[in-house]
């Protein structure tokens, strides 16, 4: 009894402080958490991240992330003299300008898994690089997206009332509410965030809302959608040549729901290979590793425990990482 307590409180959980996915890899690719973050990583890129949480229980959390960007180049106009002996490009002088902003297109999938709830999310993302000296930058990000969520109750165990060893009959008014308000939901989802960051400094805060805020429409589905934020501060210690360590504060917030703080401590070595670790107050601890097959694949994996109770039902997390740059 006490187990299936467990497992029921570990899945309430996750209906109120995981709607927004959860990652290890992060430094890998900040625009997970923050559209702005396109604007650190100038390269065209395609990447992929899956996660499988908590393993033991069934049916636990699963995330697959396909996140993809390019930056936006201005063609360079080149004049030819027809008069002149020669044929050769000329580039004409451009006027000086002060602010040259930097434009960022890119979209991301992603599908998560918890219990018997799941949603597919669709967006696009945009970002502008604005050089505010030779040393610092600012980026601000926008994505805008469908959202559509589900509840499967052929997953969700409900034990009767009034005799648990019966099949369920009825009565419980949260199971039932889901079921009359029907299984799924469509709805908008968005996300806004601020970039500041140099060569070795970066700070990062952003909002998100799953779906439609109640606020402008009347809610039309039991999936209540909540804001969330997210901050990160990061700095990157030049140890010695190629050889880089990078510690990182992650501080993220449900409305209604606790902060949950991570650290993370990352090491690279000649540019090619990382390796970290990773803390999630009073959750989990794990490590990572990863490096660059050439020059346009990038690999990693990382793997977590709980640090909590859940520790002794547990088998721990995996994560891989994927990405392609063109």
């Amino acid at each position: 009894m006490r187990l299936m307590t467990l497992v029921f409180t570990i899945f309430s959980l996750s209906l109120l402080g995981q709607q927004m996915p959860q990652f290890r890899q992060i430094p890998m690719n900040y625009s997970v958490y923050n559209p702005s973050g396109m604007a650190m990583n100038k390269q065209s890129n395609i990447s992929l991240l899956a996660r499988w949480q908590m393993l033991g229980f069934g049916n636990e959390p699963r995330t697959i992330a396909c996140i993809g960007q390019t930056m936006i180049k201005k063609k360079v106009k080149t004049i030819f003299n027809p008069g002149s002996r020669i044929q050769r490009e000329y580039e004409p002088l451009q006027k000086k300008k002060n602010i040259v902003l930097q434009h960022f297109v890119g979209g991301q999938v992603i599908s998560d898994n918890y219990g018997a709830f799941k949603y597919l999310d669709v967006s696009g993302s945009y970002a502008a690089n604005i050089p505010i000296n030779k040393t610092w930058k600012l980026s601000a990000g926008l994505r805008m997206g469908l959202r559509n969520n589900v509840f499967s109750p052929s997953q969700a165990s409900v034990l009767n009332l009034n005799d648990p060893q019966l099949p369920y009959g009825g009565g419980d008014a949260t199971y039932d509410a889901y079921l009359a308000n029907g299984l799924r939901a469509l709805s908008l989802s968005s996300g806004f965030g601020l970039t500041l960051f140099s060569k070795k400094v970066i700070f990062s805060g952003a909002i998100h809302h799953g779906g439609i805020p109640n606020g402008l429409v009347q809610q039309t589905s039991f999936f209540d959608q909540q804001y969330h934020w997210n901050a990160l501060v990061g700095y990157t210690f030049k140890i010695a040549n190629g050889l880089d360590l990078q510690p990182i504060i992650v501080a993220k917030q449900m409305n209604h729901g606790p902060v949950s703080l991570e650290a993370t401590l990352m090491t690279t070595i000649n540019y090619i290979f990382w390796a970290g670790i990773n803390y999630q107050y009073n959750a989990s601890a794990g490590l990572m590793a990863g490096m660059e097959v050439s020059d346009n694949l990038k690999i990693g994996y990382a793997f977590d425990f709980s640090t909590n109770r859940i520790n002794r039902f547990s088998n721990g997390g995996h994560e891989i990482y994927l990405s392609y740059g063109f």
